[in-house]
């Protein structure tokens, strides 16, 4: 029987393994796709969307390439993010067991210490998403922190 958290776990699996691909073949719409593919399979009310179209929310990064420097891709990626690890993932595990999943993929990316600190912002987004269970808030909290990395705090190190 395959059970939810068999899914959850295949999900994750996928995700490091289009990473893994991504490293060599720059790929990273299968990435966000995958991040996203939760929305399939997560009841449509929790995002305000009363349609079987949800689907279609997962061909946003095909039609868009996401580009670290790009207001718009950075915008996609840390909903996806958002959707995959608070949405999806916390639903049957903790905060500090998301966060520690949420650290692999970004040192399998970028390794390095500063790929290992994202336990923190992403204890951070848990816990907001805790008292929230605002997606819309927890995925703006991620693009702030993102944009403050990538347009401030990489350039000066």
């Amino acid at each position: 029987m395959f059970t939810r958290a068999y899914t959850e776990l295949a999900f994750y699996s996928l995700l490091l393994f289009t990473l893994a691909l991504h490293k060599f073949f720059s790929l990273p719409n299968l990435a966000t796709a995958v991040l996203l593919l939760p929305l399939a399979f997560l009841p449509r009310e929790g995002f305000g969307l009363k349609s079987p179209w949800n689907f279609s929310l997962l061909l946003l990064p095909l039609l868009y390439p996401i580009h670290p420097h790009n207001f718009l891709g950075l915008s996609l990626q840390a909903f996806a993010e958002e959707v995959f690890f608070r949405v999806y993932l916390m639903r049957k595990l903790s905060n500090l067991t998301v966060s520690i999943l949420f650290v692999f993929p970004h040192v399998l990316l970028y390794g390095g210490l500063f790929s290992w600190l994202t336990f923190f912002p992403s204890l951070l987004f848990g816990f907001v998403y805790q008292k929230t269970h605002s997606l819309a808030l927890v995925s703006l909290l991620h693009l702030f922190s993102n944009i403050l990395w990538f347009e401030l705090f990489s350039k000066l190190l």
